[in-house]
């Protein structure tokens, strides 16, 4: 964005600029350190994102089998549904 360009402020900048134009110098400077600051720490405070929840699991199933015995040990052991459902 080009300096000299107009914009319209943000809602969070146009509720706070009243009280920030009046501010000494002195305090201006200490804002703009504060906010420098922020920004350069930014990256750092930012929480890893998570594959999913689902990846906490992977790898911690421990089996001597291969993937097709453990399929074939699951298709083996299903029971067929006799619960009568009442609508």
């Amino acid at each position: 964005m080009n300096a000299n360009t107009p914009t319209a402020p943000s809602p969070v900048i146009a509720k706070f600029w009243p009280e920030l134009k009046s501010l000494n110098d002195e305090s201006k400077l200490e804002l703009i350190v504060l906010l420098r600051d922020s920004m350069a720490h930014a990256e750092e405070e930012k929480p890893i994102k998570q594959k999913g929840w689902a990846s906490r699991f992977s790898g911690v199933w421990k089996d001597r089998r291969s993937a097709e015995e453990i399929v074939a040990d699951i298709h083996a052991a299903r029971t067929d549904n006799t619960f009568q459902a009442k609508l």
